[in-house]
């Protein structure tokens, strides 16, 4: 059995790659997922926008019998090159079997919400289909490498900008001695991590469960053993800041805040917006000033058990201590914007009264991901922002 397994695709055709598959919500506002909608009629988006599970299963079968989606008769791979302006990235697009999931060959990192589990599971179950991959990482191979290199000299099937303003190519593999090379490498890697995508992980891990008490002639080997990943190697998945933003200033005046804070942070004003380039630094901003922040003092060693992580630090020294900010997971309070929408977001939410104050974070390093799988803990909420991200629909996965 291999660690990872080609398989057979439902992909749109090349005419309609770019209006079926969708990005990740977050980069979208609701006007322009409404407006992309109603110019797309067979785009995903129409599938996941119908409350009726009825609906839903219509739409996405209506795709298939109008040939907009079309099945691969062939097992294979998907090299993926996610392009933007300053950053590219390119994996394989295959299976893995949740197995693997179960015994630690495919780590994660975040805790699980049972109720976001929950709404995933009734999506794949509907239909009867994994739309988008598990975005994975893996520990660098340079044979693998190699082999993508030659590979991606040759045209795309696909090439297209998509809604995340992200360039997306990928080329089909189903050259049988390619595909055993791809698995054969695969199998000396042994090992992925979870990047994106831990809660439709532990949905396709209940799906199977229920699947396999349905089916009294179960072997293991059937589709619904197997979910769909994308897989890029470590050194070039890219982690973004994920940044606060806080709505008061729990009481404080801004001068009486700024002064409570210089007892354990060194606070300088800065003439633009700050973003930090190193650990324990921290941008900060209020009252139409940015700030930068340092710790005064070192914290002590392995205040969090396994590595103080700049979130932790801001949390414990500042954000819980001098804003009463409690679990950040349930504290109203707080809000969190990702780092690919710039320091500027965080300004024009303060200034337009959205926060009182904002913080700028370093990000979260790759190494820092890896440890706390590899010690099976979840690392702290909202610590982790991939971009850019796989699309959905651009290869799906069905189970029949």
């Amino acid at each position: 059995m291999y660690f990872i397994n080609p398989f057979k695709g439902l992909r749109p055709t090349v005419e309609k790659a770019s209006s079926v598959s969708i990005a990740s919500s977050d980069h979208l506002s609701k006007d322009i997922i409404s407006e992309y909608k109603k110019k797309n009629k067979w785009s995903y988006l129409n599938v996941f926008a119908e409350k009726d599970n009825t609906k839903s299963k219509e739409q996405f079968e209506l795709m298939k019998k109008n040939s907009i989606l079309e099945k691969d008769s062939t097992d294979s791979f998907y090299i993926y090159k996610i392009s933007t302006k300053n950053h590219s990235q390119v994996g394989i697009v295959g299976t893995a079997k949740l197995s693997a999931y179960d015994n630690l060959h495919i780590r994660g990192h975040e805790e699980i919400f049972l109720e976001r589990a929950q709404k995933r599971l009734k999506q794949m179950d509907n239909l009867n289909a994994q739309i988008g991959p598990i975005y994975v990482i893996h520990p660098d191979n340079k044979e693998l490498d190699e082999l993508i290199k030659n590979e991606i000299t040759n045209k795309p099937t696909y090439s297209f900008n998509a809604m995340d303003d992200c360039n997306h190519e990928m080329w089909i593999i189903n050259d049988k001695n390619k595909v055993i090379k791809i698995c054969d490498l695969f199998n000396t890697i042994n090992r992925i991590y979870i990047a994106d995508g831990h809660h439709r992980m532990e949905a396709l891990s209940k799906l199977s469960a229920f699947k396999k008490h349905q089916n009294p002639n179960h072997t293991g080997e059937e589709r619904y053993n197997y979910f769909m990943v994308a897989i890029f190697p470590q050194s070039q998945a890219r982690l973004l800041d994920y940044n606060r933003l806080i709505k008061d200033l729990y009481g404080y005046s801004v001068k009486d805040f700024i002064k409570v804070i210089k007892k354990k942070f060194l606070i300088e004003k800065q003439k633009s917006s700050f973003k930090p380039k190193k650990p324990q630094t921290f941008g900060m901003y209020v009252d139409k000033q940015w700030y930068s922040l340092e710790l005064k003092e070192k914290p002590e060693a392995n205040l969090f058990h396994i590595i103080n992580l700049d979130i932790n630090l801001l949390h414990y020294y500042l954000l819980e201590p001098i804003l009463g900010i409690g679990d950040s997971r349930y504290d109203n309070r707080i809000d969190f914007l990702a780092g690919f929408h710039g320091l500027d977001a965080i300004q024009k939410k303060v200034d337009l009264g959205e926060a009182k104050v904002g913080f700028a974070l370093f990000a979260t390093q790759m190494e820092n991901v890896i440890s706390f799988a590899d010690k099976k803990l979840n690392m702290p909420p909202k610590s982790t922002w991939f971009d850019p991200k796989p699309l959905d629909g651009l290869v799906a996965y069905d189970f029949e």
